[in-house]
């Protein structure tokens, strides 16, 4: 089996300029994969669909079975590949989830049990948002909500960081989260915290 094509997906922005990159490998037999690079936001997104662009060319003809063979070509020819940092890794990363979707395809096989069996995973950065509109958590009941949709989709835990915007769903400055944090800041926090399902916080002033 080899690869013949590859597919490059740029997505229309989003809301706040969410815009995702896809990519879809085509194979010989009629299976191909899908993935994605986990850089939708910030200047970032831009240059990690450059670098899918740049690598795509080096898996073409090469068997999508050998991950390893492919992930070390993919980071021993691109010229910032060693020692790089989030761009070319996740471009990367990119092609390897595809990569996976293919075996899993071709062997008939769950995902899950090729990678080693399942694990539990969590569902992250609730606080940006998780319904159809990804608009950042401002009151108690949009982390109550995002919380909520989590849980539906079959997380048994998530990740929030409760101070990352304030009561109008503006993003506080880092200096602001990290520094002597005042009582409203902490209030606001309290309150969004109170407001997730099943999670119980008690609070000594």
């Amino acid at each position: 089996m080899k690869i013949t094509k590859i597919d490059l997906l740029y997505g229309d922005p989003v809301e706040d300029n969410w815009r995702p990159s896809f990519c879809r490998i085509y194979t010989d037999s009629g299976i191909y994969g899908d993935g994605e690079v986990a850089l939708s936001y910030g200047g970032a997104k831009e240059a990690a669909f450059a670098e899918m662009k740049e690598l795509a060319p080096m898996l073409i003809g090469m068997n999508p079975l050998e991950h390893e063979v492919i992930w070390q070509k993919m980071y021993r020819n691109s010229f910032f590949g060693k020692n790089a940092g989030p761009v070319i890794f996740g471009a990367i990363s990119a092609f390897d989830i595809a990569l996976w979707d293919i075996k899993g395809k071709y062997y008939h096989t769950a995902l899950w049990e090729l990678l080693g069996g399942k694990q539990r995973a969590y569902a992250s950065q609730l606080q940006m948002g998780w319904g159809e509109s990804r608009r950042p958590a401002a009151t108690p009941q949009d982390y109550a909500d995002n919380v909520k949709i989590a849980l539906k989709k079959g997380f048994k835990a998530v990740k929030i960081n409760f101070l990352t915007f304030d009561e109008r769903g503006k993003q506080v400055p880092w200096q602001k989260q990290t520094a002597f944090l005042s009582n409203n800041y902490l209030n606001l926090a309290e309150e969004r915290i109170k407001a997730v399902p099943g999670f119980k916080i008690e609070v000594q002033h």
